[in-house]
């Protein structure tokens, strides 16, 4: 048995919640049409995939499920937790999601790309299942930890074909392991239920779980969902009060006042849902504001891109960043604004000085562009030298340029504007100065030499 091994008799006094039916046992139950809560908080989740509908997915907002994967991926990878799935047969709903996953067969391993808005979007594994004609004859390993909810299943119309991990970019890669004792099976060895742990990769190329977070998979109920429900609480220790779970019916049955409330948390939530919008709007316009900081730190295509939105933020909205190997950083047009076609700029950070070679590679692509062009350019020299020094008390460094590289700046018609020149000046155009793209084409074009003050 893995190491990762640890059954759900170790945390008795767990936080339990169910999501997509209800159960006085639980601590907290969560509806599907409910705003979905940070699914990281609790111990044990219980995921009813039973009551999931096409119609109940498509009307999930995909930010939402988004968000609530990435929390039971991370709280899986954080190991010492439980996600139990009352599995359904798989079904798609457009639109498409196109991430790439591997399929990984419990019987062998294949890739493949799901392109398909799945019923099991919602987990860090996605479950192909194919539908059979009802079977009986159903294999509980002895010692399951969910034996009792497992004896009470009496047939079964599907069986799990294959689960796959995602590969999207989020967090570390996820690995499985198999428990063994933990595995539900129809007559033929396929599978109608497993139990998968997870663990993050340590570094060295080993998948041996580090983390000890377990996915269980379950086969739908067929006796009433409370009575099943509530044997999978019970190996946490929870009971319902008087020790009897209510019908699913009755469920379905609703009060004039329980009416009128859930109207005014559906409206409550509209505006919640508003408020949330505009606070990421926010947060992103600030963090593109703040961004502008990476002009006194950063170097290479941090710095080429921190530039080219300094510029932007002055006016030159047409700044096209280029970044090849043989062209400069960035270009933008001072074609009827100056005798120059274009302005050519070198970005170069540097945790010391700058360096000759870089105001000669300003030069040169300078020149390059007024080879290719037929007319001159004007080359633009943008160093974040001593970047690793406290601002604003590295001020005077930061401007300084050597006199051998001040007069080879001259003699090539090269403008130098420290980086910290650019961050002042985009200070107070965020500070409500406008910026007057003519005046500071102009002025950059009669720069030879460094630049104090773009505005």
């Amino acid at each position: 048995m893995p190491e990762s091994r640890r059954g759900p008799s170790e945390n008795r006094n767990a936080e339990v919640w169910l999501l997509g039916n209800s159960h006085p046992a639980a601590d907290r139950s969560i509806d599907w049409h409910d705003r979905l809560p940070n699914l990281g908080d609790p111990d044990v989740l219980i995921l009813d995939m039973t009551t999931l509908t096409k119609e109940v997915l498509h009307g999930i907002d995909s930010r939402e499920i988004e968000q609530a994967q990435r929390a039971i991926r991370d709280k899986l990878l954080a190991g010492n937790v439980t996600v139990i799935v009352i599995t359904q047969p798989a079904f798609s709903d457009p639109p498409a999601y196109r991430g790439l996953v591997r399929l990984i067969s419990p019987k062998g391993g294949v890739l493949s790309d799901l392109g398909a808005h799945s019923s099991y979007r919602l987990l860090p594994v996605l479950l192909s299942t194919e539908s059979v004609r009802t079977g009986k004859r159903i294999i509980v390993d002895d010692g399951h930890d969910f034996k009792a909810y497992l004896d009470a299943v009496t047939h079964y119309g599907f069986y799990i074909s294959e689960y796959a991990e995602r590969i999207d970019g989020h967090g570390l890669p996820l690995h499985f392991e198999r428990e063994d004792g933990q595995n539900v099976e129809d007559n033929s060895g396929h599978d109608l239920g497993f139990v998968l742990t997870f663990g993050a990769t340590d570094g060295g190329g080993s998948t041996r779980p580090k983390s000890r977070g377990r996915l269980v998979f379950l086969p739908p109920p067929t006796e009433p969902s409370g009575a099943a429900i509530e044997k999978i609480l019970s190996v946490y220790g929870k009971a319902s009060p008087g020790g009897e779970a209510p019908p699913a019916w009755s469920n379905a049955l609703s009060l004039p006042q329980a009416e009128q409330l859930q109207e005014k948390i559906s409206r409550l939530e509209g505006h919640v849902t508003e408020v949330l919008e505009e606070v990421d709007e926010l947060k992103r316009q600030k963090g593109e504001i703040l961004s502008h900081r990476r002009l006194l730190h950063s170097r290479g295509p941090d710095l080429e891109d921190a530039v080219v939105q300094a510029f932007r933020v002055l006016g030159f909205d047409d700044i096209m960043p280029m970044g090849g190997a043989d062209e400069e950083d960035a270009a933008f047009d001072m074609g009827g604004i100056t005798l120059y076609s274009y302005g050519v700029v070198e970005a170069k950070g540097a945790d010391r000085g700058t360096l000759m070679q870089h105001i000669l590679q300003c030069k040169k692509w300078a020149n390059q562009r007024a080879v290719t062009d037929g007319k001159l350019s004007k080359g633009i020299f943008v160093p974040n030298q001593h970047r690793l020094q406290p601002y604003p008390k590295s001020l005077k460094a930061r401007i300084k340029i050597e006199p051998n590289q001040l007069e080879q700046a001259e003699m090539n018609d090269i403008c130098i504007i420290p980086t910290c020149v650019l961050f002042e000046a985009v200070k107070r155009v965020l500070g409500g100065e406008a910026p007057d793209r003519a005046k500071i084409a102009a002025k950059i074009a009669a720069s030879k030499g460094v630049l104090k003050d773009v505005l």
